[in-house]
């Protein structure tokens, strides 16, 4: 008897007195998918809407503004008195520098790296700078919400009697957002309550305002041809803390009447987890405000001292689907995540049935940084992954005298990676011992990304050869699938039920429909796991067991 797998080609064969004894169903299925996923995430030719992107570092440069001086400058009323400096905030001054000597300048952004690419400012789209040339903050007539402006600067120093700000100033919120500085921002863009902690008295931080939408606007539109649309996009930044990034939704601006949005397309929601790390920026910031009846900016309070930059691209794609995306865009809007509206209802943004008037700092605490950066365009494609799959088999149970397993057969370089991890054992053919109806077999398919880059959204599909009955309780009752994620070093094994009920693995039972890129159906069941992205470098695999019919 003999047992033949055939990595990334076919499942193993099983032949028994040199007759074939199972059918060889075919790995290749996988393989295709890992193919179409690779050329759709990249944003090639694909129209299909596309996943955002978390920047994970930014390409900036630290531009010295020269020093602005404003003494005496009063604090806003009411103010928080924390921290210590700030006691006794209200009715008091403290001098102002802003574009402090011995800080970090304006920190303007270049560049930013999202899903291993570079993106740069689009300046062929929009010149001469990327930026979106309008923008403006539609507000609530509710005469319960203040109509006030808010914005953050990075803090340089905070000492008694002395406030000093790194960047330069700005007269209004729309000139901090029209701007490639991204050191400066507006907190909690989209909060409705008059007061975060305090007892109402005006001890605490008063960030409630009335803004229900923001439009970026891009008068004439701009047309971007399908085929580019996953590489050119908008880059929205924020201040936040690790896993504490604020939530929101956006909608591109597909009509315009008269200078004003008129029509939509779908409202894409974004996430907390959708942000990137924040890496490279770290970032202390004191507020100002500039209540109604009041001239200028005054420190307000002074916010979580450890946040950082994070970005988010969002490609065009992930924003407008046919027919829309043969047609111009005009920009963009953004929205508290609790907006209700699609389509035309997001124009009537003073309608309280689609934009509440009572969202807290939960849901409207984005603290919006250079929203008007407009588009950047892809530069530098990622690397590439190289997945490779090797098919071993694992174990035998039933027969004595078992050969060892443990030893490493074949070459090359995903098997050298999978060797430099303590994985890829196991044996690709056995013609000793024969194995009897009865018997076990377990099987093993390795995978390792050798290449530059990652292998995004792979999903392994591998059909239970005729011959063979999957084992649906072989690590433990219900308990038919067992990995590795993918990792490096490897993570700990772990089980997966057969069901498909959240984790990534599922058992289709022999006639069960299986999903296209399995391939041809063999008929006789298939093990599916979700690996999900595959890093350079990462290994992992997926384990199962089958009894000889």
């Amino acid at each position: 008897m003999s047992v033949m797998p055939r990595p990334a080609v076919s499942h193993p064969q099983l032949k028994k007195a040199a007759q074939p004894l199972f059918a060889v169903a075919r790995l290749l299925g996988f393989m295709a998918c890992l193919a179409l996923t690779l050329t759709g995430i990249l944003g090639g030719a694909s129209p299909a809407l596309a996943q955002l992107a978390g920047v994970t570092e930014f390409d900036i440069t630290e531009v010295a503004p020269g020093e602005n001086l404003f003494p005496a400058t009063p604090f806003a009323d009411p103010c928080d008195p924390n921290p210590a400096e700030f006691v006794g905030c209200i009715g008091g001054n403290i001098n102002v520098t802003f574009g402090a000597a011995g800080g970090r300048g304006n920190v303007v952004l270049n560049a930013v790296i999202a899903a291993g690419s570079r993106f740069e400012p689009a300046t062929d789209l929009l010149p001469p700078l990327g930026l979106v040339p309008r923008l403006e903050f539609r507000r609530s007539t509710s005469p319960t919400l203040l109509d006030r402006q808010l914005l953050f600067f990075e803090l340089n120093n905070l000492a008694a009697g002395d406030l000093t700000i790194a960047p330069s100033s700005v007269g209004t919120i729309e000139e901090a957002m029209l701007s490639s500085v991204i050191n400066r921002g507006i907190d909690n863009v989209f909060n409705n309550d008059p007061e975060i902690g305090g007892a109402g008295d005006g001890t605490g931080q008063e960030t409630g305002n009335n803004i229900e939408r923001i439009d970026y606007i891009i008068d004439g539109g701009v047309t971007v041809q399908v085929a580019n649309q996953g590489d050119v996009g908008f880059l929205i930044i924020e201040r936040g803390a690790a896993g504490g990034s604020d939530p929101f939704r956006i909608a591109a601006i597909t009509e315009l009447t008269g200078g004003l949005p008129s029509n939509y397309g779908p409202v894409v929601n974004v996430v907390a987890a959708d942000w990137g790390p924040g890496a490279n920026i770290p970032l202390s910031s004191v507020v100002f405000r500039e209540d109604p009846g009041v001239v200028g900016f005054r420190p307000a309070h002074f916010p979580a001292p450890n946040q950082s930059v994070r970005g988010i691209y969002i490609p065009i794609n992930a924003l407008v689907a046919a027919p829309q995306n043969t047609a111009p865009i005009f920009g963009y809007s953004l929205f508290a995540p609790d907006v209700n509206a699609t389509g035309v209802q997001l124009i009537d943004f003073d309608n309280p049935a689609f934009f509440r008037i009572d969202t807290n700092n939960t849901l409207g605490g984005l603290d919006l940084i250079a929203g008007g950066f407009g588009l950047i365009r892809r530069t530098t494609i990622a690397p590439a992954g190289s997945l490779s799959l090797l098919k071993r088999i694992t174990n035998l149970f039933g027969p004595a005298n078992l050969p060892n397993f443990n030893q490493f057969v074949g070459d090359g370089a995903a098997l050298t990676l999978l060797q430099n991890n303590n994985l890829g054992q196991g044996l690709d053919v056995i013609t000793d011992p024969a194995v009897q109806a009865g018997n076990g077999i377990e099987y093993t398919v390795y995978f390792a990304n050798s290449g530059l880059g990652a292998a995004p959204n792979v999903v392994l599909c591998d059909q239970i050869p005729v011959g063979l009955t999957f084992a649906p309780n072989g690590y433990g009752p219900g308990l038919g699938i067992q990995a590795i994620a993918a990792s490096s070093p490897p993570g700990p094994v772990v089980n997966y039920t057969n069901a498909a009920d959240g984790d990534p693995g599922t058992f289709f039972a022999p006639g069960a429909a299986l999903p296209p890129f399995c391939g041809t159906n063999q008929g006789n069941g298939a093990v599916v796991v979700n690996a999900a992205n595959v890093a350079a470098n990462q290994v992992g695999f997926i384990r199962f067991r089958t009894t000889v019919d």
